[in-house]
């Protein structure tokens, strides 16, 4: 599922959550997200950022639900799980015995997951986690090879815990 996707599908608790993270522990990443979805509107980005922060949320929220904002939107939530939920990334991976780099970024992907560790590791997050963060790190994780995994799209698609479908 591509990030504009997950953007039009995810619960507003979770979505809430995560730009209100960036807005308030990544501001940097926050305004040049403002500006680069701004120019792709041909809008100036004053004109975003001289908007309430409840305001600047609505627009944010509609724009990286648009399918030309889905670089932007990738970056944010790669952004946002790796810095934010590092824990929960390193958990999943040792789980599946993926090897990362201790933060949860890995070099090189399985080709195939084994569906006893998938469980157990999906298990695991959902236990540990929201399940809108789960379900969106979930999808992430499967848009990471250009097909996913068929032994993760099962989960995502039979896994009443996910809440992004």
């Amino acid at each position: 599922m591509k990030s504009y996707v997950i953007f039009e599908k995810i619960d507003e608790e979770t979505l809430n959550v995560f730009l209100d993270w960036l807005r308030n522990q990544e501001r940097n990443v926050y305004r040049a997200a403002l500006r680069e979805l701004a120019a792709l509107k041909k809008l100036r980005p004053v004109y975003v950022q001289q908007k309430t922060a409840a305001e600047q949320r609505e627009w944010l929220k509609k724009m990286l639900a648009w399918k030309p904002a889905e670089t932007i939107g990738d970056h944010l939530l790669q952004v946002w799980l790796v810095r934010k939920h590092t824990k929960m990334l390193v958990s999943f991976l040792d789980k599946l015995g993926i090897a990362h780099n201790g933060q949860g970024v890995v070099d090189v992907l399985p080709d195939t997951l084994d569906s006893e560790k998938l469980k157990a590791g999906v298990d695991a997050l959902f236990e540990e986690y929201p399940a809108g963060t789960v379900s969106l790190y979930l999808h992430m994780f499967q848009n990471q090879t250009p097909e996913g995994w068929v032994e993760l799209q099962e989960v995502l698609d039979s896994d009443p815990r996910i809440t992004i479908r």
